[in-house]
C-alpha cells in the first residue's frame, strides 16, 4: 500500500477520530438538536459525512467494476480541487439526495456511528489495498461539485468534508 494513498487515508481517520471523540462527551439532546430550522444538528452532520463516504465508496465500485470507463489523470482535475476547496469556504451548498440530512435520513447515535463508519474505513482501506495500484493515475470519483478525482484526491475531499462540517 503506497504512502501516496496512506498518508492522506491516516490523516482522513485522524479527523474522524477527533470528530468522534467529540461528539461521543455531548450529550444526546444537544447531539440532535438542530441549532435553526435551516441548519442541522450536530447528528445529522455527522451521520451526513458517514453517508457521504458510504454512497463514494459504492460509486467506487461500481465505477472500477468498468475500468474501460476511468479516464486517465488530467491537470484539470488538480483546478477543480482548488475550485471546490474554495467553493466550500464561501458556498453553503444544498446536500445531493441521499445524504441530504432534511430527506427523512436517520442519525445513528455515537456508538452506532462509529461502529459503521470503522467498518466501512475498514472496507475502503482493503478497496484503495486492491484497486489504487492499477488507478492510482485514474479519475476515479465524480464529486457532484469538483468533478473527476484522482484516489488521492477523493481522500483530501473526504477529510476537506469533515473539516467544512466541523
Amino acid at each position: 500500500f503506497q504512502t501516496r494513498i496512506q498518508k492522506p487515508f491516516q490523516v482522513m481517520e485522524s479527523r474522524k477520530k477527533i470528530l468522534l471523540d467529540y461528539i461521543r462527551q455531548l450529550p444526546q439532546e444537544l447531539y440532535l438538536r438542530q441549532p435553526d430550522s435551516s441548519s442541522w444538528s450536530i447528528g445529522q452532520a455527522a451521520n451526513h459525512l458517514y453517508l457521504s463516504e458510504k454512497l463514494s465508496l459504492a460509486y467506487l465500485k461500481k465505477k472500477l467494476s468498468y475500468p474501460d470507463t476511468v479516464p486517465s489523470y488530467h491537470f484539470k482535475s488538480r483546478w477543480n480541487m482548488i475550485l471546490y476547496k474554495l467553493f466550500f469556504k464561501f458556498v453553503k451548498a444544498k446536500a445531493p439526495k441521499g445524504i441530504n440530512m432534511w430527506e427523512g435520513q436517520s442519525v445513528m447515535l455515537p456508538d452506532e456511528l462509529d461502529k459503521k463508519w470503522s467498518e466501512l474505513r475498514n472496507e475502503l482501506n482493503e478497496f484503495l489495498k486492491d484497486n489504487y495500484p492499477g488507478f492510482k493515475t485514474h479519475l476515479v470519483y465524480n464529486h457532484p461539485f469538483a468533478g473527476r478525482l484522482t484516489f488521492q484526491q477523493t481522500l483530501y475531499f473526504f477529510t476537506d468534508h469533515i473539516d467544512h462540517h466541523f
